[in-house]
């Protein structure tokens, strides 16, 4: 089996955007929380990714995965001296050295489902960091750099999982997973087949798509809660896929993913490029509208008032002139 398994040549490495009207039922998201007082960001990502493999209805491979249906999640909390808060800071460092990993929590789930042509894997992968050195002070402003949110983790991410120690990142590495143990032949099958290539080293924990200046995004400031939110979706799913040929049979691996972000900062800030900084909250113009409302309210109660008045008046004269019968 392994031996058919090898003449397996790739034929294409594509990447391709697709734009379409329907995103992913759970996008991936990055957000960030930014504390001015505390010098803070807290990072929560949610890496969403479906991994989909086709083949052939009457190939070998159809029968190790038309039957397959597993579901199961691994977590875990680790310090800014684990391996796994280090792969993180590398991320980060490609593009900013001074912020600074303080912590890490990780959540992982697979459910993997197979038919007679294709194998479905849906990823979700939950990162949670504690983040330091992200403000400074530039010409007496408070600034937050936030280079670092378009972060792509670009090698294997191993951490230990209660009890397992699994990657957390690459594209192969979910597609192993997520059919190990009563399905070994069938991930033997596709590690000979595509491991080490294009698709197998693709990097999940992907948020490269955020790079456009924060001053491009959606900016929304709420008076209420004193919080400014800078957001971006990226319209459509990404969608990267190979194709290989096995003597005149297809098959095909595609990663697709449907990435958004959210930048919040407590109180009133403006974008400059990937910075973001703090200013004095304007007037508000909802607060003026509400201040022309009250006014006009008042007005026109004063004027009832008047009126009122003027009447009563012109009844008690009336009243005063009249002749009563003798």
């Amino acid at each position: 089996m392994n031996t058919e398994a090898k003449k397996i040549i790739p034929l294409a490495a594509i990447a391709i955007i697709l734009f379409t009207v329907s995103p992913l039922a759970d996008a991936s998201t990055l957000t960030v929380n930014l504390n001015p007082k505390t010098g803070v960001a807290t990072l929560d990502s949610v890496s969403t990714t479906k991994l989909v493999f086709t083949y052939p209805a009457n190939s070998s491979i159809s029968g190790y995965l038309r039957n397959v249906s597993s579901t199961f999640s691994l977590s875990g909390k680790f310090d800014g001296a684990s391996s796994g808060a280090h792969e993180l800071q590398g991320s980060f460092n490609a593009l900013d050295r001074h912020v600074s990993v303080s912590n890490i929590s990780v959540a992982i789930s697979f459910s993997a489902k197979g038919n007679t042509t294709a194998l479905v894997v849906n990823k979700v992968t939950e990162v949670n960091a504690t983040v330091s050195g992200a403000f400074s002070v530039v010409n007496g402003s408070v600034t937050a750099n936030l280079g670092w949110r378009a972060f792509v983790v670009r090698g294997a991410m191993n951490l230990p999982l209660e009890g397992h120690s699994i990657d957390i990142n690459l594209a192969g590495s979910a597609m192993e997973e997520s059919i190990a143990g009563s399905h070994a032949s069938a991930s033997m099958w596709l590690v000979n087949s595509f491991g080490g290539g294009s698709f197998w080293n693709r990097p999940t924990l992907n948020f490269s798509q955020l790079d456009t200046p924060l001053s491009t995004w959606t900016k929304n400031y709420d008076s209420a809660t004193n919080t400014t939110t800078f957001s971006k979706t990226i319209s459509g799913q990404n969608t990267f896929s190979i194709q290989a040929d096995l003597n005149g049979q297809k098959y095909s691996l595609s990663e697709i993913s449907d990435p958004s972000g959210v930048v919040t900062v407590q109180g009133y800030a403006n974008a400059s490029n990937d910075s973001i900084v703090m200013a004095p909250a304007p007037a508000s113009a909802s607060s003026f509208v509400l201040a022309v409302v009250v006014v006009v309210g008042l007005l026109a109660l004063a004027g009832g008032y008047l009126a009122i008045r003027a009447r009563s008046r012109a009844k008690a004269t009336s009243a005063s002139s009249m002749t009563l019968p003798v």
